[in-house]
């Protein structure tokens, strides 16, 4: 458990004082990030008329679904329970793609903004677990850094998935 103090309003606060309270703290961060991935995934598998997107929007959110469990492992392997804390660049990236979607985008341009969401969120998640993998190596709990380093594995297949999508309808574009 992280060291805790109160903020001017009697609010519970953790306190990062050492690197394992900041892998903590990032790793609750990425958790809440995940969290939010998953519904965007949800929600995009809803969204597209492309089979292909459908297949790896529905095939990510299984394997995210995994992740969060593999989070929770590291967790009980690190003897810490997860803050509850909201990550804001998931969040960011959560509004924009809400705020593009207000916008009614139709057919290919819809396709193309869903699937630059979904690369702008897998680069996220690649260089979180990239950092927090690293850290955990440097404070000596290898078995977390590979739990993390399997999820690393499965953010950078998905990322090359989203990018051959984004890439077959740049082709389509260039026909159209």
């Amino acid at each position: 458990r992280l060291p805790e103090s109160r903020d001017a309003l009697g609010r519970s606060k953790m306190t990062l004082e050492k690197p394992k309270d900041f892998l903590i703290h990032e790793l609750s961060d990425l958790l809440s990030a995940e969290n939010i991935f998953l519904s965007m995934l949800e929600q995009n598998a809803k969204l597209t008329e492309n089979a292909d997107a459908k297949k790896a929007y529905n095939d990510h959110y299984k394997e995210t679904e995994g992740q969060i469990k593999r989070l929770n492992k590291v967790f009980e392997l690190l003897g810490a329970k997860p803050e509850q804390v909201t990550c804001y660049g998931a969040d960011g990236l959560r509004k924009e793609h809400e705020h593009l979607m207000e916008e009614k985008p139709k057919g290919m341009v819809k396709e193309l903004g869903l699937l630059m969401g979904a690369d702008k969120t897998e680069h996220y998640e690649i260089c979180a677990y990239r950092n927090l993998m690293q850290l955990a190596r440097s404070l000596g709990e290898s078995e977390v850094a590979d739990l993390l380093s399997e999820t690393l594995a499965e953010e950078e297949e998905a990322d090359k998935k989203v990018r051959a999508l984004v890439r077959s309808l740049g082709d389509e574009v260039k026909a159209a």
